[in-house]
């Protein structure tokens, strides 16, 4: 099956079982598929992890950096979703979140989540990993946000540092982030 169909079915099913998540990319597919390979076996609750990483555990000891408002950066990983970061101005290319993490990992998949300022969601955005925080990967997604949970998934990466640029522009609403996600889970080292 196409990776379109696999994308648009999945999302389908996702969105009208009771889970409000973002839709499933084809980019998602993508990577599955070549994480995965020709497998023809059933998976393991394990297997399916590597696959699917959980939440990011222990969202306080991440180092959290922007370009704009870092001094509201607690705000959106408080657990609160009233709480927010928020850039403190208009939505214009180059806005940027930088989130270390305590260690090495694998992850897949970061949640914007701007439902409390509905309309203040990334109009467009770029997220790129780096293992020293200097030396950046190319761009593992380029998007668009479309509504106020911008779910952007992309192909497992080793990573100590993610780096979301807002690429595009808006006049009169901030971009705003009222709780991030990031699904992974350390490298075991």
């Amino acid at each position: 099956m196409k990776m379109p169909i696999l994308s648009a079915i999945s999302t389908y099913v996702r969105n009208n079982f009771g889970n409000n998540g973002g839709p499933i990319t084809k980019n998602f597919v993508a990577g599955i598929r070549k994480d995965s390979g020709d497998r023809l076996l059933p998976w393991t609750e394990a297997e399916l992890e590597e696959l699917e990483p959980p939440l990011m555990p222990d969202r306080k000891k991440w180092k959290l950096t922007a370009s704009h408002g870092a001094e509201k950066l607690g705000g959106c990983i408080d657990g609160n979703g009233k709480s927010r970061y928020d850039t403190g101005t208009s939505q214009v290319p180059g806005m940027w979140v930088q989130v270390e993490l305590p260690a090495v990992s694998k992850v897949n998949r970061i949640q914007l989540d701007s439902r409390s300022s509905s309309r203040d969601y990334p109009r467009g955005y770029q997220v790129e990993s780096s293992i020293d925080g200097k030396k950046w990967s190319n761009p593992l997604a380029i998007g668009s946000g479309k509504h106020p949970l911008t779910d952007i998934s992309f192909p497992t990466t080793e990573a100590k540092f993610l780096k979301i640029t807002q690429t595009g522009r808006v006049n009169g609403l901030f971009w705003s982030i009222h709780e991030i996600q990031i699904f992974g889970k350390p490298v075991p080292r």
